[in-house]
């Protein structure tokens, strides 16, 4: 019997030891088990709101379109697949869909539900306090106002105000869209300015708009590969800029959580734009921890970092000793916690949808490492113990 035992013993320490020594580099496996540390708290814009603005009244815009029609066909539990001319009304609480041409204006009055797929609307369209209007492949050639709608949903559409001079807070609008619900257009050609203010949710996607993108008042705000005559950003509470292309000027006024990354614009840019990530990691092992890699999103950490112990003691900061570092790596005594502050570039290519959580690693010098994701307005997802595995970062999984 004590022969097996020892002959199991020397199996088990064979194979063991060299899996954690070929990912220490030149320390020892005893290091690297001695090493523990864990993450206790993070926050990724949690809490934040956009500033409240004023919804502007139906027809304000367009006065010419108006809000209420002197003559319509009234379009309920309906579809209109043929052509036709004249006005078009969705009364309260209606349904209507339209697969053809209307010749005139497109009217949606207190919780109606439009629908226009593959169809043109050779007018305005003017929807107020609607429960949803959706474009799908369609056109409308007219002024596009969208006044406390709860869900607008526009994708593969044409929206074209080529010609007319009309002014929201400057001319050359083609679409306002203002109230707390949920706005997507994705996929889009407008001619002309697009006006989106006192967003819930704003989602704003590979879209290509001839004059300015104004986005204000969104609680969370998605801005994405779009191709745009100038951006306008101002009050929201969380808003993401990422790979998109500005023929004009940029501006960046007063928001709550601000991230940027991949734009070219080729104007101006005013203001900034910061969305910074927090992370507490505590130091739970009998050894230093240094972290030498901090990775966000699966790839190398590109915005800025600031870090502090939270004891307040002064820390190791590349050759000399701070109270607060700005360099890599991150050192925690033993019974010490780091506070961690990371600017956050959002990633090149394609973004994926819906975007509401940022991932981060920290690897050590041991080759331990923490991840975790952080949530919109929740923070930190649980918190994690640092683990030791066979991995190869970027991608890290």
């Amino acid at each position: 019997m004590v022969l097996i035992v020892i002959l199991m013993s020397t199996i088990i320490y064979i194979w063991v030891v060299p899996a954690f020594t070929s990912q220490a580099s030149q320390d020892n496996a005893g290091a690297a088990y001695s090493e523990k540390f864990t993450t206790v708290r993070a926050q990724f814009a949690t809490y934040v709101v956009s500033i409240p603005e004023t919804v502007a009244a139906c027809g304000s815009q367009d006065t010419n379109v108006g809000c209420s029609p002197s003559s319509y066909l009234t379009c309920n539990g309906s579809s209109i697949t043929s052509p036709y001319t004249g006005n078009v009304l969705v009364p309260v609480n209606g349904v209507c869909v339209i697969t053809s041409t209307v010749n005139g204006n497109v009217y949606v009055y207190s919780g109606g539900n439009l629908t226009v797929t593959g169809g043109t609307i050779h007018g305005g369209l003017e929807a107020d306090s609607a429960s949803s209007v959706t474009l799908k492949n369609a056109s409308v050639y007219g002024f596009t106002g969208l006044y406390n709608v709860q869900t607008v949903t526009i994708s593969g559409s044409a929206l074209n105000t080529s010609g007319q001079s009309i002014c929201t807070d400057a001319c050359g609008g083609a679409m306002y869209a203002g109230g707390r619900g949920y706005f997507s257009m994705t996929n889009s050609n407008v001619t002309g300015q697009v006006e989106n203010e006192v967003g819930h949710e704003t989602i704003v996607n590979n879209n290509r708009i001839t004059g300015r993108l104004e986005i204000e008042s969104a609680d969370l705000g998605q801005i994405i590969n779009n191709v745009v005559g100038s951006l306008d950003l101002d009050q929201n509470g969380t808003i993401v800029i990422a790979g998109n292309v500005v023929n004009g000027t940029a501006k960046y006024g007063t928001n709550g959580w601000c991230g940027t990354g991949n734009n070219q614009i080729s104007g101006s840019t005013t203001g900034t734009c910061i969305g910074n990530v927090e992370v507490d990691v505590a130091n739970t092992g009998s050894t230093s921890v240094k972290f030498l890699q901090v990775y966000m999103t699966n790839i190398p950490l590109a915005g800025g970092l600031s870090w502090q112990l939270a004891s307040g003691h002064l820390t190791q900061c590349g050759s000399g000793q701070s109270a607060t570092c700005t360099l890599l790596p991150i050192v925690i005594p033993v019974g010490d916690m780091a506070q961690i502050t990371m600017g956050w570039t959002a990633p090149s290519g394609s973004f994926p949808l819906p975007w509401n959580y940022i991932y981060f690693i920290f690897v050590s010098s041991h080759q331990n490492y923490v991840d975790g994701y952080l949530y919109f307005q929740r923070g930190l997802g649980m918190p994690l113990q640092s683990r030791l595995e066979q991995r190869t970062c970027p991608p890290c999984y």
